[in-house]
This record gives C-alpha cells, structure tokens and sequence, in this order.
C-alpha cells in the first residue's frame, strides 16, 4: 500500500515531529511505500531533523499565501507518488480542504484533539461550517480517544470509519531508568509546558491542606505560561521550600530527575480543555522510564486497575500528597518499576499499535474504491 502522510507542524512542536518521526519510521519497517511532507515556517529556525520532507511554507500552512502553496505542493505529491490513501493530520477545515477530499485520493484525517475547546467561538463557529461540508467527503477518522472520535463522527453526520489509535512512543529512545531515591524524602516530577490543564495547582492546594505530609517535594522541570502563577501560589501557601521551578530541559537532561523521581505526574486537569480523557506522550514516556504516576480523568491505553497508577476525577478538587506518598513508597523497588516498563514495551510502542492502523488505512482505501467504482 502507498500512502501520503501530510501534515502542518511548526518547528517548535518537538512532540509533534516526534511522533511524526516515529511513526514514518514504523510504518517504513512495515512496508508501506510512505511519502511524507510536513508543512512549517522556517524562518528564524531550521527544518528538524527528521525522516521526511519538510517544507518552508509563510505562516506554516496557515495564512492565505501559505496554505495555497501547501496544497499546491500536496497536489504535486499526488501527481507524482500516486497513493492509494491520504493519511492526513487535522489540518483544520477550510475551503482548500474540501477541494482537497473532493479531488485527491481517499482521505483519513488523524484528530488529537477537538478543535472547537480550542479555538475562539467565533473561529470554532466557521471551522464548524466546513466541517459539515469537509467530512462527508472523508474516507475515514484516526483518532487518540474514543471521546475525540464520536465528537467527530457527530459532526460528520454519518457513521463514517473510525479507528482509535492513542499516542505511542519508542521503547528505543526511552530507556529504562533505575531508580536512585532519597530515603528521607518523596521526590514527586512533572515535566511539562505548564498550561492550565496540567492542574498543577490541585496538587498545590493538596499540599497546603495536608501540611503533615511534609517530606513530598515537587520538582516542575519545564516552562510556560502557568509557571509565574504557580510560583505566586506556591509561595502564598507557605510551600516555597517544597516546590522546585528547574525549567526548561533537554531530552538528554530529564534522565537524573528520572532517577531520582518516586512518582511521576501526568495531566490533572483535562476537563479544562473540554475533554474526559487524553493521551499524553508524556504519560507514555513516564510509564517507559519505569515510572508510577497520577493522571486525571483517563487515558486511552491506561486501565484503571494498573497497580502503579492513579486516576483521579476531572475536576478541581485539592490531590492528597497522603495518597501520593502511599503510592510513591509501594513503587521504590527497581524490580517493580521494571514491570512498568514491560507493560510500557507492550501496550504503548508503534510496533503494537501500528500493523492496525495500516489495516484500517487499507480498508478505509479499499471501501472507498469500491464506493466510487474503482477496482
């Protein structure tokens, strides 16, 4: 099977391109003819460094001079590689989309998220417009949550294919870390672009209430705009000693705080995205490491029974550190947290999640083939 992957990421979307990166290089050990091109502004940065084509477009593919050649270049992929299937990341809905699934071959739109919690009324409005036009036309959905995939198919109006596929992530390039921990105190990590649906400030305000539980330390490795409010709340609740700012890091610098981390802490606070459940890469980066952790609401691949995990409700309710400090003491030994990893390598690589999704992009071709009267 041929297939096109397209998609909009700009250089500074490092997981994106990272899990482009890892899935064009599994879906080339499975042998799918793959082209790819990747659409982002380049200026005043460099293209990743990355499996595929990425191309310099003005505004990334999202101003009017910059979406035209996008497509125009699109256009000229198909000409030339002529896929069976356009595997095609939410690229949001526009005039130039409809033309697109109109005229191009077979298209399969891959959703992380729902657009309308993310964008203006106003924008999420007139995306809403094209959308009811767009996804009639569409062979197919690709979506990381079962929740993102109904909103969908309820815009398409149809029961139109649908295949959920959570994120994943490359046992390879995450490797195990053994444990090195401080018996006198609780290491709690979070590493993050701090935005409100990380809802570092439940864990905050928990810490406040229950000041007996005086030997848990927050480390927040990362930046981003919650980090200024974050530090006024910490100091207003008299826990400056005990929430650690680090900032920003490289990949090749998280692996001491790995090491050194009881437990780790996922997004607490997906609710204020409009969603019940996510699937972070950060989670399946922790869960690798051989790290317990807490997450709010949910997450796709993660059951609620996993022993070393906690799911706490969606919501704005204080987090217990009493109930961090129960979990982070039962998950100390490098033997248990190595069951982590092996559930990890099993339930959370592309080598598991991939062979059904070229399974459903060749369905999804085939069906429509057949619809139009193709052979």
């Amino acid at each position: 099977m041929k297939i096109l992957y397209l998609a909009f990421a700009g250089t500074d979307q490092r997981g994106v391109h990272r899990k482009l990166t890892e899935q064009v290089r599994g879906l080339g050990e499975l042998g799918v003819q793959l082209e790819t091109l990747v659409f982002a502004d380049l200026h005043g940065g460099g293209a990743p460094d990355a499996p595929y084509r990425v191309l310099d477009v003005p505004g990334g593919g999202f101003g009017l001079q910059g979406r035209l050649l996008a497509f125009y270049v699109a256009w000229e992929a198909i000409q030339k590689f002529r896929p069976d299937v356009v595997y095609f990341r939410y690229p949001v809905y526009d005039a130039h989309v409809l033309r697109f699934v109109r005229e191009a071959p077979p298209t399969v739109f891959e959703l992380q998220t729902i657009y309308a919690h993310e964008a203006t009324p106003e924008v999420a409005a007139a995306e809403a417009q094209w959308a009811a036009r767009v996804l009639p036309e569409t062979a197919g959905l690709v979506a990381v949550t079962t929740e993102i995939l109904e909103a969908e198919r309820h815009r398409a109006g149809w029961a139109i294919p649908g295949h959920v596929m959570p994120n994943g992530a490359d046992p390879s390039t995450v490797p195990f870390v053994a444990p090195e921990l401080d018996a006198d105190r609780i290491d709690v990590l979070c590493v993050a672009s701090f935005l409100p649906w990380h809802g570092i400030d439940r864990l905050l305000v928990g810490m406040a209430l229950e000041p007996d539980v005086s030997e848990l330390h927050l480390h927040l490795v990362g930046d981003g705009p919650m980090i200024p409010a974050l530090r006024q709340l910490a100091a207003e609740a008299g826990l400056s000693d005990r929430v650690h700012f680090h900032g920003a890091m490289s990949p090749a610098a998280l692996e001491p705080w790995y090491r050194r981390a009881h437990l780790a802490i996922g997004s607490l606070a997906p609710h204020r995205v409009g969603l019940r459940e996510l699937a972070a890469l950060k989670h399946r980066e922790y869960a690798l490491t051989g790290l317990p952790m807490i997450i709010a609401g949910g997450d796709a691949d993660f059951s609620a029974t996993l022993p070393w995990l906690r799911i706490v409700p969606a919501d704005d309710s204080p987090i217990s550190p009493r109930m961090l400090r129960g979990l982070a003491l039962a998950w100390r030994p490098e033997a248990r947290r190595r069951q982590i990893r092996s559930w990890a390598v099993q339930h959370l690589s592309w080598e598991a999640k991939l062979p059904a999704l070229v399974g459903f992009l060749d369905r999804c071709a085939h069906d429509a083939g057949r619809a139009e009267g193709r052979p």
